[in-house]
């Protein structure tokens, strides 16, 4: 683990594999936990962790995705997220099955736990903007689509801290499976037009509003090469056959191994169909 105090009042976990995981103190020994562990032996280490710093109230889900929520099994607290979230999980929760076979790759000592696994989720939902409370620190929820449909961002203004989830990554680019690249690049400026000194990203280290640039000229560079390409006359297939961007977010961490070949692969080959794909509606994203 590398637990990291970024102010008095919250931590982030980078090091697992999957999301980063934060704390939010009330001061008064209650907590609010941003995103849960991907792998459940770090979702049963990470609530060991947390109760050495209080009691969690509110579990906070970014997005559906499973290393944002599958670690909310083992995790205390009321479990807050986008009406989306709910409802995707609703529709198209995680197999046994597919379970079984990621964990047999990336956390083989949780395999035999998968039977006794059930979504879990949210208790409580919003739309567009949420206020909660813990003690005395408010997180402001606002509703940002951009790495998924139902992406939200975590502002704690008290503390200057915002956690955008996977809008915005210091690791890479996330797949753009459930994203499009207008709302890739409208959930930046989103996150631009708030107030806060430390960024956690969905994904690497934090930093500050330096990360915001940083993450969107990374979604250039891969749209201006799609768009490039598609100007040559290579098709849709020939994109996904040759194009690539670097993913180190599905890579493994401190000498763990990260997501099967093919999974990634996957994920690959699904994000520059999407980017095609917008951009065969609207040519000028190119320039977004």
């Amino acid at each position: 683990m590398a637990l990291r105090q970024l102010t008095d009042r919250v931590w982030v976990e980078t090091e697992h594999l999957g999301s980063n995981n934060g704390i939010v103190s009330g001061g008064d020994g209650r907590l609010a936990l941003v995103d849960a562990p991907h792998r459940p032996t770090d979702a049963i280490a990470w609530a060991a962790t947390v109760a050495g710093l209080g009691t969690p109230e509110f579990l906070v889900n970014t997005d559906h995705h499973p290393d944002h929520t599958i670690g909310n099994r083992w995790l205390p607290g009321t479990v807050v997220a986008h009406r989306l979230t709910r409802s995707r999980l609703v529709d198209a929760a995680p197999t046994r099955a597919y379970l079984r076979d990621l964990f047999a790759v990336i956390d083989p000592a949780a395999v035999a736990l998968v039977d006794d696994y059930e979504v879990r989720l949210a208790d409580v939902t919003f739309d567009e903007r949420m206020e909660l409370f813990v003690g005395d620190r408010r997180l402001e929820l606002h509703h940002a689509p951009g790495h998924t449909a139902n992406t939200i961002l975590v502002h704690v203004p008290d503390e200057g801290v915002l956690f955008t989830g996977d809008d915005v990554c210091n690791l890479g680019l996330p797949a753009f499976l459930d994203a499009t690249v207008e709302r890739f690049f409208d959930a930046i400026e989103q996150a631009r037009a708030l107030d806060f000194e430390h960024l956690v990203p969905g994904h690497g280290d934090p930093g500050g509003r330096e990360l915001l640039d940083r993450h969107r000229d990374l979604g250039r560079e891969i749209v201006g090469r799609v768009a490039d390409a598609r100007d040559r006359g290579d098709t849709r297939e020939d994109c996904s056959d040759r194009i690539r961007f670097e993913d180190l977010i599905h890579a493994g961490v401190g000498g763990d191994p990260g997501y099967p070949d093919d999974l990634v692969e996957h994920f690959q080959r699904r994000s520059i169909e999407q980017i095609f794909d917008d951009l065969e509606t609207d040519p000028s994203l190119r320039d977004r």
